[in-house]
């Protein structure tokens, strides 16, 4: 795979990017109404399993969020980054409610065993929409600035999404933590964030009375570059065939209606033949281009 893409240097070196008021106010209200909806529907044991998390409701579950993931917004904010031909793979509500606990450190590259991966051209990136405001108070993003290339010690730890972590059955461990480095990336409702998939990422604890609210979507940049194995999986995620969170297969986006479809037609990936790359998130640290601690 080529690593010439045109991006901007400072994000890709720090690995995260913003675009302040990218959303307009309208589209936020619609997306706000549309959450809120949503989180009142998620039962009991959702809340309990993903406590760490907040919520983790799948964007598919609801066509009125076609409207974000197609947006011409995003679109052109991720095309002013350099990303281009994009596709879209799956997105999440994360609604953490007052009180709650931190997110636990991770990353969500899922494709490690391949050397493209330690590359700086990234393969896959989150772009984080905010629906509230966002502080250090109310459990806003962190990062570990350069973590997508340079080792860490919490790359050694258990992976994302480690079902003992999502219900934080011990709020002490080490990747609830604050970490020497890290950045804290406060937001205001339609702000996105950006990052590289393979970035060292968590939140603070919510310690206010209010729920925050925000959409994390996945896509994958340079699709027709991309190692086929890779675009095989992103295309059975997008289709509902596996999932990266849980057992089993996922909703998907080909239920939604003809109108809601049409609005991410450009952006559906297609499945090329073969097998889909080996699910591995935990990086070859001795790979990756420096140590950290």
């Amino acid at each position: 795979m080529s690593d010439n893409a045109p991006i901007d240097q400072e994000s890709l070196a720090r690995g995260y990017a913003r675009l302040p008021c990218l959303l307009p106010d309208d589209l936020v209200a619609r997306l706000t109404h549309i959450s809120a909806t949503n989180v009142e529907r998620a039962s009991a044991a959702h809340r309990a399993a993903n406590r760490s998390q907040g919520s983790l409701i799948n964007i598919a579950t609801d066509p009125g969020y076609a409207e974000l993931v197609g947006a011409p917004e995003i679109l052109n904010g991720l095309a002013g980054l350099g990303f281009s031909d994009l596709r879209f793979q799956a997105g999440f509500l994360i609604s953490k409610p007052g009180h709650s606990p931190a997110l636990f450190w991770h990353q969500d590259w899922w494709g490690w065993s391949l050397g493209s991966s330690y590359l700086a051209r990234p393969q896959q990136i989150g772009v984080m929409v905010y629906l509230s405001r966002t502080s250090v108070a109310n459990g806003c993003l962190r990062v570990l600035p350069g973590s997508h290339l340079q080792s860490h010690r919490l790359h050694c730890s258990v992976t994302a999404h480690d079902a003992g972590l999502s219900r934080v059955d011990d709020e002490r461990h080490v990747l609830y933590q604050s970490i020497q480095g890290e950045i804290a990336l406060p937001s205001k409702p339609g702000d996105v964030l950006v990052i590289d998939a393979r970035i060292l990422h968590s939140t603070y604890p919510n310690t206010t009375d209010q729920e925050r609210m925000l959409l994390t979507l996945w896509y994958h940049p340079f699709w027709p570059d991309l190692p086929r194995g890779v675009r095989a999986h992103a295309a059975d995620v997008f289709d509902g065939a596996v999932s990266d969170v849980s057992n089993g297969s996922s909703p998907t986006p080909r239920s939604w209606p003809p109108s809601a479809l049409e609005k991410i037609a450009a952006l559906a990936p297609e499945r090329p033949c073969g097998p889909p790359v080996e699910f591995d998130r935990r990086p070859d640290t001795s790979r990756m281009e420096a140590k950290r601690d």
